[in-house]
């Protein structure tokens, strides 16, 4: 298919101690990568395009329609609905990406008073174990205004979603949940391209889970790069480094 814009799609989620990756080219079956950072896997995947659920353009006091808020985060929990709802984050402010103490408790009592002075939230110990990642991310696109154009904000129950055409009410670490998101994921891909997928990961600290994500993440990813994808809000909204806040899927 040379008349394709990308001819390799990846789709990436976090995993204990680094990133669960699955590449997929025009020319052949999906495969997973585990890597412990990104540097450097956009340069020697130059025909790619990136669909990674991390959040992607970080608010502060003076952008958006509600200081510390994206409004991206707010309509896809609507579009989800209870319960999978609690599965989109609120995205840090993103003053919080200088915070590099070491003392978790005292870097967690400093994000949320930073967070307070932005916004009426507190900040989650989710949200800082994941700090770090979103720190990386953000620095690959700070670096490179050409990688802006390849990587994008994607959200895994969103597309799977998209793909069942309702959410998923299960938790995907339920028997029943994780049963229908694979079988999405035999939809899109076949059977056998998941099965293989799954297989991969034997001897990496990539879960099942990080997998199944990382798999949605591509498929989205591929539909970002035929501009068939859908993105909330309507509206772009914009950090003030330039980033898109927005969510893909």
């Amino acid at each position: 298919m040379p008349d394709e814009p990308f001819r390799t799609r990846i789709g990436i989620d976090a995993c204990p101690g680094g990133w669960a990756c699955v590449i997929h080219r025009s020319d052949a079956a999906p495969v997973v990568e585990f890597r412990e950072s990104l540097v450097g896997m956009f340069e020697s995947h130059s025909d790619s395009i990136v669909g990674i659920d991390v959040p992607i353009g970080l608010p502060d006091g003076t952008t958006g329609i509600e200081p510390g808020i994206r409004q991206c985060d707010k309509e896809a929990r609507s579009l989800l609905g209870f319960p999978r709802s609690t599965s989109v984050f609120s995205s840090p402010v993103r003053p919080l990406l200088d915070i590099e103490e070491k003392d978790i408790a005292k870097a967690h009592r400093e994000a949320s008073s930073v967070t307070m002075s932005i916004s009426e939230r507190k900040v989650t110990r989710q949200m800082m174990n994941i700090l770090p990642r979103i720190r990386e991310v953000d620095d690959l696109l700070q670096q490179s205004g050409q990688l802006r154009d390849r990587i994008f904000e994607v959200h895994p129950e969103l597309i799977f979603m998209e793909i069942n055409g309702d959410a998923i009410d299960q938790s995907k670490r339920t028997v029943e949940g994780r049963a229908r998101r694979l079988k999405c994921l035999h939809e899109v891909f076949g059977p056998e391209a998941i099965e293989s997928c799954i297989a991969m990961i034997e001897g990496t600290t990539i879960k099942v889970d990080d997998v199944m994500d990382a798999l949605a993440c591509c498929w989205s990813a591929d539909r970002i790069g035929r501009g068939i994808h859908h993105e909330l809000p309507a509206k772009p909204e914009f950090d003030s480094t330039g980033l898109r806040m927005t969510i893909r899927f």
